[in-house]
């Protein structure tokens, strides 16, 4: 066996991965790098990345494809009674305790990418780190634009990556609906328009309860809203918010105590949140909050990948497969300011 392939194989152990063939003709793919040896593993990799699954409870081990969690729900209620002194008492009325479950079905994503046995032997810089590097971009990203974007409409009308047209078999975001969708679906947007710290308090108060413990909440912004953001005059200068002003530091970490995290496959939309096909329609930007309790997510299988050397046309294929699985709890779990002028 090929010693290279033997150091390849040990050092993607027990991970996947999504991509396409790279070869050193083909400009983009493969025709800039060369090869030395691996660095740390793919899954560390992700673990150390600030993505929006890290700011999420700690995923499920499910032991079903289709696994049912026990959830909670409402509390027993009390009432105003009185001492029961004699006979025959009156009863008390009685109320339970909510239980409840819900469903989370585990569903595959799948990437491959070829390798040619030039490029493993030419690449001017080490090759196999630079793939590892991309399978954990890749895998990360994956997961934050699954539970962004996730929408499983196949119609050409309504879907919020792709408004007026019919999306493409396969596409990531059909496995599952995520936080847009479900802040669109249940009428949870604030149109936001130039932008203001009360846009942000609206967002909250359309979560009823649960908008009330800030660290229950977290905020995720695309790039353009988050530049937006930063220049809000409530957050700019220090007179207004201390050592914490954005022109201070260049960053902000918090909106009214819930924290903030950036993400670039939140889209620009059209006024209604949605995306079109049209790109230049696509203006205006989009802030999602998350109650992060409500939000469940699972894995039937963590990232594998499995490397195979193709004698017969000289090239290695990496796959990759997870099951991954994720369920937002009740209709008042996401909510999201849309038509935000960027």
């Amino acid at each position: 066996m090929n010693e290279k392939l033997e150091l390849l194989k040990k050092a993607l152990n027990g991970i996947e991965m999504k991509g396409d063939a790279m070869d050193t003709a083909e400009s983009g793919a493969g025709s800039n790098y060369i090869d030395t040896g691996m660095a740390s593993t793919v899954l560390q990799k992700v673990r150390d990345a600030q993505s929006v699954l890290s700011k999420l409870p700690t995923p499920l081990v499910m032991p079903t494809a289709s696994w049912v969690v026990p959830t909670e729900w409402a509390d027993p209620t009390f009432y105003a009674t009185s001492e029961n002194t004699a006979g025959p008492w009156t009863e008390y009325t009685s109320s339970n305790a909510g239980t409840g479950s819900i469903t989370l079905v585990s569903k595959k994503f799948s990437a491959v990418t070829y390798l040619s046995g030039e490029l493993d032997e030419d690449s001017i810089v080490s090759i196999r780190p630079y793939v590892e590097g991309k399978i954990a971009n890749a895998y990360t990203e994956l997961l934050d634009k699954v539970m962004i974007n996730g929408d499983t409409t196949t119609a050409a009308t309504w879907n919020v990556n792709l408004d007026d047209a019919a999306p493409t078999a396969g596409t990531y975001y059909l496995h599952m609906n995520g936080f847009r969708k479900a802040a669109i679906d249940n009428s949870k947007t604030v149109n936001a328009g130039t932008l203001d710290s009360t846009d942000f308090r609206a967002a909250r108060k359309l979560l009823g309860k649960k908008g009330l413990n800030p660290d229950k909440l977290l905020w995720i912004l695309g790039s353009d809203v988050y530049y937006k953001l930063l220049g809000l005059t409530q957050v700019e200068t220090i007179e207004k918010f201390g050592t914490a002003a954005t022109f201070v530091n260049g960053r902000l970490a918090t909106v009214d105590g819930i924290e903030v995290v950036t993400n670039g496959d939140v889209p620009l939309t059209e006024a209604d949140g949605k995306v079109s096909t049209t790109a230049g329609n696509n203006t205006l930007g989009t802030a999602i909050l998350v109650y992060r309790d409500d939000i469940i997510t699972g894995f039937k299988r963590e990232l594998k990948t499995n490397v195979e050397y193709l004698p017969q046309v000289d090239q290695f294929r990496i796959s990759a497969h997870t099951r991954f699985a994720m369920k937002i709890k009740d209709t008042d779990s996401c909510a999201s300011l849309i038509n935000v002028t960027v």
